[in-house]
């Protein structure tokens, strides 16, 4: 990697302990509490505090090396959203070994790849997630133990026997010593939207940057409300962050804007980590003024760009609300830009200026020049938070020559080093030769008050290549036409990006579990 001027960096100079053993690190971080609250289910109220937490992990991990995990190990977490779940999870790193984690939502098909990539010797599961996928896990030779979080069966040990016995957990230190720089802590898995994901493998120092609560040390900042699942890097991560400044993590089973709301109601949560389409619901739901939301003070959106006006309108209908910040991120990288670190605050259409740790440049694809502000093209990413690699995969046909990561993502950064996300090059459509961008135009479909959902995909037609073609789900109780929303997208668009392959009104907007839009099942509708 050679310096040039056009390069963007974040923050180089980032403190990390020196042992760079990230299980050390969150133990001695938990360890700075006691009582104090660190996990509640908002659905039930159950808690777990730091002490509770910490014994926990502590215990299992102990009792885990005692039937043989150690360094070089590949230990499978498979489970519901539960108040265990972050606890083993930690157990699993303080062994040495690496934690997998497999999603009870993610079928049949993307379990058995998974299972394929990573091989697991031990796993670590619910009884439902045992009773789901029973016949396929027992079909993987390579793993030795079944270890359940419930009640023990003839076929599973229960986490409960393990640590029954007490265990000397005040003097307990990570027993391996491990490489920071090149020892692997989690093998985390791509959102697969085109194919089947790839397995991400963050190493001890990965772990410990993407972790560092730097952004979030606001003493106002209590409790911290997590939407998605602790299987993706965001949810993982925050959580993490919130963990290693001693605050409070709420999480709720299955998560709904009426379930989140009533959550920020009920558990006074200050600071909430969401998806861009349950923001966009903020905007229009009806209701939203029968709960008591003056505690939240930030949401932070992350996976697709906020159009101003959403933006806009929520911070009007949530009283106490301060800020809704953006960010970009990704598996392999955890967050490579977010509005927490712009120095002239959020800007409209930005997702911020780069974090701490790494190195960005915008190159032009086909040339391979690198580009300045304001030009279009394609990020790449480099640094310290960035993946030891995708497991099985030739670092070759990821990395370009200067060893950055091309993200397949094409944006620009402006005059004040802010980025901004256009689409990603696979979802760009290509007009008569122009270059039409759905997250565009589905940010303006979203403005309309009779849209709900929107997803924008290409139709090829002779000739002129592919027509820009929305899929609708409308608001409740509205009679919005397909004429007025291709009107309404018209009155604010250039020609070429015009809704010319009309709107076709669904019921839901198929995602993944990340929310993500599956835009590959829309196409497939247009055949």
């Amino acid at each position: 990697m050679f310096y040039d001027s056009r390069y963007i960096y974040g923050d180089q100079n980032v403190e990390v302990p020196a042992h760079l053993n990230f299980g050390k690190y969150i133990l001695d971080r938990l360890r700075l509490m006691n009582n104090e609250v660190a996990l509640e289910n908002g659905d039930t109220h159950e808690k777990l505090t730091y002490k509770e937490l910490t014994d926990y992990a502590v215990n299992l991990s102990i009792s885990l090396a005692t039937i043989g995990v150690k360094k070089g190990d590949v230990v499978a977490v498979g489970a519901e959203k539960r108040l265990e779940f972050v606890p083993t999870v930690l157990a699993i790193v303080f062994t040495g070994a690496t934690y997998t984690p497999y999603d009870l939502k993610s079928g049949r098909a993307i379990l058995k790849h998974k299972l394929s990539i990573t091989k697991p010797k031990y796993f670590i599961c619910s009884n439902l997630f045992w009773s789901s996928y029973k016949d396929i896990l027992t079909e993987f030779d390579c793993i030795k133990y079944f270890i359940t979080l419930d009640e023990a069966t003839d076929q599973l040990l229960s986490v409960k026997s393990l640590i029954s016995c007490k265990n000397n957990t005040n003097h307990f230190e990570p027993p391996a010593i491990v490489q920071g720089q090149t020892d692997v802590a989690f093998i985390l898995y791509s959102s697969g939207t085109t194919g089947m994901p790839k397995g991400v493998q963050l190493t001890h120092l990965n772990c410990i940057l993407n972790s560092l609560p730097n952004d979030f040390k606001d003493p106002s900042l209590h409790t911290a409300f997590v939407y998605g699942e602790w299987y993706h890097n965001y949810d993982t991560f925050m959580t993490y962050k919130f963990l290693s400044a001693g605050k409070k993590v709420v999480y709720i089973n299955e998560p709904t804007l009426e379930s989140f709301l009533k959550c920020v109601d009920e558990c006074k949560v200050d600071v909430a980590f969401l998806v861009p389409s349950i923001v966009g619901f903020c905007s229009k739901a009806e209701g939203v003024e029968k709960y008591n939301l003056k505690s939240l003070k930030i949401i932070y959106s992350r996976s697709s760009p906020l159009h101003s006006k959403i933006i806009e309108i929520v911070k009007k209908r949530f009283p106490g609300l301060q800020n809704i910040l953006q960010g970009y991120g990704m598996t392999e990288c955890g967050e490579p830009t977010s509005e927490i670190w712009g120095i002239k605050g959020p800007k409209s259409g930005s997702v911020g200026m780069a974090s701490p740790g790494l190195i960005i440049k915008v190159v032009d694809p086909q040339t391979n020049k690198i580009l300045g502000p304001n030009q279009r093209g394609e990020i790449r990413v480099a640094g310290s938070v960035f993946m030891k690699g995708y497991m099985g995969i030739d670092p070759s046909t990821y990395l370009d020559e200067e060893n950055f990561f091309k993200t397949g993502d094409f944006g620009y950064y402006d005059e004040d080093k802010y980025f901004h996300i256009v689409d990603r090059f696979k979802d760009i459509i290509v007009y008569d030769g122009y270059k039409v961008a759905p997250l565009e135009l589905e940010s303006i479909l979203l403005t309309h008050p009779g849209v709900r959902e929107a997803a924008v995909v290409g139709k090829t037609v002779p000739d002129y290549g592919e027509e820009p073609t929305a899929f609708v789900v409308k608001q409740s109780s509205t009679s919005v036409t397909d004429k007025e929303l291709v009107d309404y997208v018209a009155n604010e668009v250039a020609p070429y990006m015009q809704l010319r392959g009309g709107v076709i009104f669904l019921d839901e907007i198929p995602r993944n579990t990340r929310g993500k839009i599956l835009r590959r099942q829309l196409r497939e509708m247009l055949n």
